[in-house]
């Protein structure tokens, strides 16, 4: 999932490369992350972009494409309901920010800070 989150990721082609229908792949990844493949593969996205948002050089509609957002406006609408704050806030906020943070991962609980 991390190496092609920026690709398509069809339920289909994730339940067969493990061997599994979808529907116990669905009710296994949930039980085991609790949230579902999709919403693992947003967060995921979305944690991505955070990290290339915190340089200037990115354009938001590069850092949408790269972390495999059809739209710009699909991205900020996701980013917006995980983070609680557009991806340009976002980038705003952290610019404004003299401490440098530790990273984040992928597992934490996405708080978008």
């Amino acid at each position: 999932m991390y190496a092609k989150m920026e690709d398509e990721l069809s339920l289909s082609e994730l339940a067969q490369s493990v061997g599994l229908s979808i529907a116990h792949l669905s009710e296994m990844f949930r039980k085991s992350m609790g949230e579902t493949p999709h919403q693992f593969v947003l967060r995921l996205r979305v944690e991505r972009a955070k990290e290339m948002l915190r340089s200037a050089e990115s354009r938001v509609l590069d850092v949408a494409i790269a972390c495999g957002f059809k739209t710009q406006q699909h991205f900020a609408r996701v980013f917006r309901q995980l983070c609680g704050t557009s991806p340009t806030e976002y980038r705003i906020e952290f610019q404004g920010h003299v401490v440098p943070r530790a990273p984040e991962t992928y597992f934490q609980e996405s708080n978008c800070r």
